[in-house]
């Protein structure tokens, strides 16, 4: 019994370890990222541009209310060219999936039960076949999953963009979320070259900007519609007074759960914050439900009589 004992205690010390050595090695390497960040200057010159964009909306994939009664969002963002081709940055959520992510914050956090809204392939409906690439903040899961629903059988080929950071550096965090990638069946993956704009090509007026602090990959996207340039900031911060504020997430969150780097984070924020200040510029926070709705961003709409999207 006494021998029993001790390997009980072996094996969990061991699995402590295994575990210490996992999260020790993911906060060093969010920490190595510290590229420079571009002026309001550099970001229009590539964006205020004349084949920009020409509209902005979002579809939101889940709804989840925390006790503060801010409502967490799970978005994904699809803009529009003139010739009507359309991309998306991050992907959400299927309903399955977003039930299942909700649960662990509704148990630890107090928050309500997850309030699935189905998945953006479900929302878009008829429009689905229009979007020809794809790029994520950042490759944890409640950003990545929904691409499975932008693959249906026959899908034509979509255009996944990374950054040469989010390709090449992972953890236990963002593994999970980069298999998704490689496992959608239409998804046909290219990283980006340049720096530290990255231009997407095929989409003018399309940039991303390593951001890190999040997640060694996590990415800021900007682009300009109609006078207005809009930066989508991932999950930098998780509310928008948090990013106006200069104020960090709970030390537990991003000690334990989610591996950050707080000085970059905190760089990050009071970069993104002076930008915001610019009348002409608006910063979008991915989980941030109020604001997202008063953010001047208009919510997906489904082509007139198209029944898949219900």
């Amino acid at each position: 019994m006494k021998k029993l004992a001790l390997a009980t205690l072996a094996l969990f010390l061991l699995a402590i370890a295994v575990l210490g050595s996992f999260l020790l090695h993911a906060h060093w390497q969010v920490r190595t990222i510290d590229m420079a960040l571009p002026s309001r200057e550099a970001l229009a010159s590539l964006v205020d541009i004349a084949d920009a964009p020409i509209d902005i909306r979002y579809l939101n994939t889940g709804k989840q209310e925390n006790p503060a009664g801010t409502p967490m969002a799970y978005p994904v963002f699809v803009l529009e060219w003139a010739d009507g081709r359309r991309f998306a940055i991050d992907a959400g959520m299927d309903a399955k999936r977003a039930r299942d992510f909700g649960k662990p914050i509704e148990f630890a956090l107090g928050f309500d039960p997850m309030e699935p809204l189905g998945s953006v392939g479900r929302q878009l409906g008829t429009a689905l076949g229009s979007v020809a690439g794809i790029a994520f903040t950042h490759l944890h899961v409640d950003h990545t999953q929904g691409i499975a629903s932008l693959c249906p059988p026959g899908a034509r080929p979509l255009r996944v963009f990374q950054t040469p950071t989010q390709a090449d550096v992972g953890n236990y965090m963002t593994n999970p979320g980069k298999a998704q990638l490689e496992d959608a069946a239409c998804a046909r993956i290219e990283r980006l070259a340049g720096g530290p704009l990255f231009e997407i090509p095929g989409f003018p007026g399309l940039v991303a900007i390593e951001a890190g602090g999040h997640t060694p990959g996590s990415t800021v996207f900007a682009t300009h519609v109609q006078g207005t340039t809009w930066l989508f900031s991932g999950d930098i911060t998780n509310f928008r007074d948090a990013m106006l504020e200069d104020r960090p997430k709970e030390r537990i969150y991003s000690l334990f759960i989610t591996p950050e780097a707080p000085a970059r984070l905190s760089k990050l924020r009071r970069w993104l914050a002076a930008l915001d200040a610019d009348p002409r510029i608006d910063v979008v926070v991915s989980h941030d439900g109020t604001a997202l709705e008063s953010s001047g961003l208009r919510a997906w709409e489904p082509p007139a009589g198209d029944t898949r999207a219900r």
